[in-house]
């Protein structure tokens, strides 16, 4: 599905936002990591001030609440702190910093996780009783979502709409769609079957169309 897609070009700029990448070459990593393992004030300072933003843009994305963001954004930082000896340049250290970053705000998310998960079936396409799939309102719009994303209001509604999914499909959605993991990478970070991955996702994409639906329908009158 391109429509979440559309997105993830944009994933450096969460609500208004610029965070737009800095081309960092290797051995800048390496001279920044060095610094850090040394210690040097001036380098944590330059740690925060290279990936803070990309970092912020994160956490706000997986956590809804700006309070949640900004603890999750600092124990980001403390966590960066702490494993950089076990860095071993495979990636860049933005994508090392990028991955640390995902990873807490999961952790974050797990510990306010709700007992009782919120329910989407009232998203799902229904069927009748001889087992056809019955077309909801809307439906017929699908083909055109693609076009019509590229404006930044609909992209905001998009937004918008991620965010009322239930955490278990909106973490799904924002891994795979946004954040560019693909299925066992996703399975791996949230610790369940790739099946159930591919499930929840489908699940997740077919409820954003169904939250959509009214902010489309008025595109269109």
């Amino acid at each position: 599905m391109a429509l979440t897609r559309e997105l993830s070009a944009e994933t450096r700029q969460v609500n208004g936002e610029n965070t737009s990448r800095v081309v960092v070459s290797a051995a800048a990593d390496k001279e920044l990591v060095d610094s850090l393992r040394r210690g040097e004030e001036a380098s944590y300072e330059s740690l925060v001030r290279s990936f803070g933003p990309q970092v912020l843009a994160i956490t706000r994305r997986y956590l809804k609440s700006e309070a949640d963001a900004a603890d999750c954004f600092q124990e980001t930082f403390i966590a960066v702190f702490k494993g950089i000896d076990t860095y071993a340049g495979q990636s860049s250290l933005r994508q090392w910093v990028r991955g640390i970053a995902i990873n807490q705000s999961l952790m974050a998310l797990r510990k306010r996780k709700r007992a009782r998960e919120e329910s989407i079936e009232h998203m799902m396409p229904l069927f009748d009783d001889s087992g056809s799939r019955v077309e909801s309102a809307g439906e017929h719009q699908r083909s055109s979502i693609e076009a019509e994303i590229d404006t930044a209001s609909l992209k905001v509604s998009v937004r918008q709409g991620i965010d009322k999914l239930p955490d278990d499909f909106r973490v799904v959605l924002l891994l795979r769609d946004i954040d560019g993991l693909n299925t066992r990478e996703t399975a791996a970070i949230l610790g369940i079957e790739l099946n159930a991955v591919k499930t929840r996702l489908h699940r997740a994409r077919t409820a954003l169309r169904y939250i959509l639906q009214p902010v489309f329908g008025a595109s269109k009158s």
